[in-house]
């Protein structure tokens, strides 16, 4: 008679590890107990998958628990299994930065331990038959992966084999749909789980002796049964009575394995983030076979996109550096803990979803490039290719004191990164109908261009939904590009108001080392006179709202003689008639948890609007919409009177500057 061997595991999740308050609960509710209960019965076995930071927080928090673990390790009950020290999604990263975040993890285990894990678990199971290579090279036997990767006829309850290019690796299937449902006694579990078994077999005549093999996958919400000593009681004395089922350890099984399947096994990712990869924070349960796997996540998520490519040009800087080995060694330490899973991929119901995370890599990744950049000196440069992978060129500008993207959408700066250790200034989003209440049809960059009709205009200074200001949707032309000069010349066309009146705008970055200067040429191409608002709109994301201590951004604008000043917590239009600051000649937006600063000057007198944007989106646990991220807007807008054929010009610049902390005062 075949035997049904189970394998229990349990992923410990980011959110349970993101504050004190918030592991200590998952500490005392869930981690606690579990061990106890570990401890006691030594028939109970279990696998367990933490991060290199989890362990981190263990050994600095309650560095029992990892004694307890490596006790029960040493007891064979219990086997950690690996992967990535920053729980990375290895199909985005390059196989140098695979190998050292497993090679990360694993020092962490011997270390923590004592003993190297054998398996390997992947961020969200995602999955690319690259991976082969890296397994094999670092020592690792076999991985786990979600049972709706694989194919159909090759899901029966047995460990699967995959080669490719000489390659192979060891594949156990996780079920965590077989996990004990709420309110499930374990005779209930354990009948369910030899119907499947049973089922599996009878679809599988070749191999209908062979012991099934099955990992079933618990996390924070389905692991409460487990913790329930009764229930764990009443579950042992079933598998010990039971002749045919015993719970057992994934490399134990994959030892004693009676066959293993060939397989091959396409680029995917499990099926709980697939249905997410269609539909902006809307699940869309898939009807078909086609393989979805993250680059279809990515391609659905603009801001995840952004940060990717942002890693992926740090990780060539880093691999090409040459120079001082202990900076460079910095250097790598700050990418990997970049490629952070969580950033990427939102899975949690946090109050910002996955906002802060993608913050934190960004601010990871700036400080990567800075370390870099002091291994060797350092130069200037604007350069210009398809950074973001779209098919149109991207302009690249590394100044001393920031990084900055411009691109073609809306010909505006979507990458914005000081050098001081900041996250991405410009990673906005933009609002949507269904969450926000309208919708804003462009990307929130730095420099995006409106024109406006006058009664839009003034809907667009008290923050009220408006049409766009026909430029900002646009695709930009490159009409010259200078890498000598560092400079980049864009034209569009659109068709202005009722009359559909032509205008031409040109618009030209000069990228120096103390800013960016932006000219704009507007231009009448119809017959007829042109009457509206010419608007340049900035957008910057704030970095830090969930620190305990954060300060929303401070604006001031100098308007004749006077200052006025003002917040991200309060629009314009609150304390300014209209919404609008007359006779703007300068305009600085301080970001006060930084100290950086940003210092816009015209050349010539305009109106200025602010107004802070709040971004709510799904959760991808739940149907609660919650806040997703906000951005504080700062708009220069001057009145356009055009004749026929004739043009007006507009130019800005922008400054970077580093303002200094304010010092306690001493008591007396």
């Amino acid at each position: 008679m075949s035997m049904h061997r189970v394998c229990l595991e349990y992923i410990g999740s980011s959110t349970e590890f993101q504050d004190d308050s918030s592991y200590q609960a998952a500490y005392k509710n869930i981690y606690k107990p579990l061990g106890a209960i570990l401890f006691a019965m030594p028939d109970l076995k279990f696998s367990f998958y933490f991060t290199g930071p989890q362990i981190e927080f263990f050994r600095k928090k309650n560095p029992e628990f990892l004694d307890l673990l490596k006790n029960l390790i040493s007891r064979k009950q219990v086997e950690m299994i690996g992967g990535g020290y920053y729980n990375p999604i290895f199909p985005l990263i390059f196989p140098a930065d695979r190998a050292a975040q497993i090679e990360k993890l694993t020092l962490a285990h011997r270390q923590n331990f004592g003993k190297r894990p054998r398996g390997a678990a992947l961020f969200c199971d995602s999955w690319d038959p690259s991976l082969l290579t890296t397994l094999d090279a670092s020592s690792l036997e076999y991985v786990l992966l979600d049972s709706s990767l694989l194919p159909k006829d090759k899901n029966h309850f047995l460990p699967l084999v995959m080669n490719n290019l000489e390659k192979s690796t060891l594949i156990l299937p996780v079920y965590s749909n077989l996990a004990a449902r709420k309110d499930e006694s374990p005779k209930d579990l354990f009948s369910r789980i030899a119907s499947a078994c049973k089922a599996a077999a009878k679809s599988d005549p070749e191999n209908a002796g062979c012991d099934r093999m099955l990992c079933v996958s618990y996390d924070m919400e389905s692991i409460q049964p487990l913790l329930n000593k009764d229930w764990i009681k009443e579950a042992l004395e079933l598998v010990q009575n039971e002749k045919n089922c015993s719970l057992e350890l994934p490399y134990d099984c994959i030892k004693s394995a009676d066959v293993f399947v060939p397989c091959f096994i396409h680029a995917g990712i499990n099926k709980n983030i697939a249905r997410w990869c269609f539909t902006p924070y809307e699940p869309v349960e898939q009807k078909d076979n086609y393989p979805v796997n993250i680059y279809d996540y990515l391609q659905t998520y603009k801001a995840s996109h952004s940060l990717f490519d942002r890693m992926m040009n740090v990780s060539i800087l880093v691999n090409q550096c040459h120079g001082d080995k202990m900076r460079k060694n910095a250097a790598r330490e700050k990418l990997l803990a970049g490629q952070c899973g969580d950033a990427y991929v939102c899975r949690s119901s946090s109050e910002l979803a996955a906002f802060k995370e993608r913050q934190n890599a960004y601010k990871n990744l700036t400080e990567s490039e800075r370390l870099v950049r002091e291994c060797s000196a350092f130069k200037e440069s604007v350069t210009s290719y398809d950074y973001n992978g779209d098919g149109f060129k991207e302009y690249i500008c590394r100044l001393e004191k920031c990084n900055v993207c411009v691109g073609c959408d809306g010909g505006s700066i979507f990458e914005l990164a000081v050098m001081k250790a900041s996250g991405n200034y410009a990673d906005n989003i933009s609002r949507v109908q269904k969450y926000d209440g309208l919708d804003d049809n462009y990307f929130r960059g730095i420099f995006v261009d409106h024109l406006f009709e006058d009664e839009e205009a003034k809907k667009y200074c008290r923050g009220e939904p408006c049409r766009n200001g026909m430029f900002s949707a646009k695709k930009y032309k490159e009409v010259l590009f200078s890498s000598r000069r560092q400079e980049i010349q864009f034209e569009t066309k659109t068709k202005f108001s009722t009359l559909d009146q032509p205008i031409l705008l040109k618009k030209n970055y000069i990228i120096k080392s103390n800013g960016i200067t932006v000219q704009y040429i507007l231009k009448n191409e119809g017959p007829i006179a042109v009457h509206g608002k010419f608007a340049v709109e900035s957008n910057f994301a704030e970095l830090n709202l969930l620190n305990p201590n954060y300060k929303p951004y401070n604006i001031e604008i100098v308007s004749g003689q006077d200052i006025v000043s003002g917040s991200s917590a309060e629009a314009c239009c609150k304390s300014v008639k209209d919404g609008l600051v007359q006779k703007a000649s300068a305009v600085q937006v301080s970001d006060l948890n930084s100290n950086v600063s940003f210092m816009f000057t015209p050349n010539e007198e305009a109106g200025v609007t602010f107004f802070p944007v709040s971004i709510k989106r799904r959760n991808m646990d739940s149907d609660i919409v919650q806040n997703e991220s906000k951005t504080f807007v700062a708009s220069f807008i001057w009145d356009v009177d055009l004749a026929a054929s004739m043009e007006v010009e507009k130019t800005i610049n922008l400054t970077i500057t580093y303002t200094r902390k304010h010092r306690k005062s001493a008591q007396s």
